[in-house]
């Protein structure tokens, strides 16, 4: 019984020892380490819950914060804009300012009919698995591969991810911490690391969608969507998406999803395509080699012109914020309030803020 007593630590000891030896080599802890941070921000939240804070609107335009766990409520600071004798609520949102633009007018620009259906050949696809936060290396990496780029999602992430290096992780992942790629990082990623061109717009519609698709020019659009977290609570999530084709006679686009499982040649309907893409102003970017410049800015007619692009977005989201409702609604009162910015009146920007 004694020599036994020593046998279980040894054997523990040893067992231990064993995990740490394979827990670092590449292949095995780039799967276990991002279930590992998942365990332990399972234990730190259950072991101290964050409270819960939630705006309470409150009469005269004073919105307050509260905390769940308390019964104090602190102001927050005053805005700008006060909106008196009013109450802040959806059905009751606050006027426009005078200093809006105007209605867009441009020259009428009649473009050759498309077809009911295109469908892209040569795509390449490329996951974001078992990586943090790769979406816009990924996508990035199919837009460029498309028209021939030898990179990898790698060679995207060490520029566009540089974040807070760990010395102990750097085999693991370049810019593990770095946990957001803003779309003008990825465009001048094309334009200062690749031969090839990006445009950046935003205020895009369904139309020019597929009309940049029946030209041979894939889009990458941003968008949210909603998901369950490890809770169990629906989340919601930024992620950018890769257009490669449409059907109208399924009303659906035909995307390249780095996230989901499957996600190479996914249908996504219209409807849900034009909801998600809400959540960021309709923002689009093309890839193109440089010598297609024409046939691109063609295609793109009026949005050729970034300024044009900025008011018509301005003006989609100030009809969709006397159309949407629930969530749609906040969205398109951010998106108007982003246009505001891109058009410079940022007094304006703030009040629809």
């Amino acid at each position: 019984m004694k020599k036994l007593f020593w046998i279980f630590p040894i054997f523990t000891i040893l067992c231990l020892v064993l995990a740490f030896v394979l827990y670092q080599i590449p292949a095995v802890n780039n799967r276990l380490s991002p279930r590992i941070d998942d365990i332990r921000s399972r234990i730190k939240y259950a072991l101290n819950p964050p409270g819960e804070s939630v705006f309470v609107p409150i009469g005269g335009g004073d919105l307050q914060l509260q905390d769940q766990n308390s019964d104090a409520i602190t102001p927050t600071p005053e805005p700008s804009h006060t909106l008196v004798n009013q109450e802040f609520t959806p059905t009751n949102l606050p006027e426009i300012p005078t200093s809006t633009p105007e209605p867009t007018n441009p020259p009428t620009i009649t473009f050759t009919p498309i077809p009911e259906s295109v469908i892209l050949d040569g795509v390449v696809y490329v996951d974001q698995h078992n990586a943090w936060n790769y979406c816009g290396p990924a996508n990035l990496t199919m837009a460029l591969k498309y028209w021939g780029w030898s990179g990898n999602r790698d060679d995207v992430a060490r520029v566009v991810k540089p974040g807070i290096q760990d010395p102990n992780l750097d085999f693991i992942q370049q810019g593990r911490w770095d946990k957001n790629v803003m779309p003008y990082e990825l465009a001048d990623f094309v334009t200062y690391e690749t031969e090839y061109s990006a445009v950046l717009r935003q205020g895009g519609d369904l139309d020019l969608i597929k009309r940049m698709i029946a030209g041979g020019f894939p889009v990458l659009i941003e968008k949210g969507y909603y998901e369950a977290d490890y809770t169990g609570k629906i989340a919601w999530l930024g992620h950018y998406m890769f257009t490669t084709g449409y059907d109208d006679s399924s009303g659906e686009f035909i995307v390249q999803d780095a996230w989901v499982q499957p996600g190479y040649n996914k249908r996504e309907d219209y409807a849900i395509y034009l909801e998600g893409w809400r959540s960021f102003n309709y923002l689009f970017m093309v890839v193109y080699p440089p010598e297609r410049e024409n046939e691109v800015l063609g295609l793109l007619g009026s949005y050729a012109d970034p300024e044009w692009g900025y008011t018509h977005a301005f003006e989609i989201a100030l009809m969709e914020t006397q159309t949407m409702t629930g969530n749609d609604l906040y969205f398109a009162w951010f998106n108007l309030g982003t246009s505001n910015v891109k058009l410079r009146q940022y007094v304006d920007a703030a009040l629809h803020y």
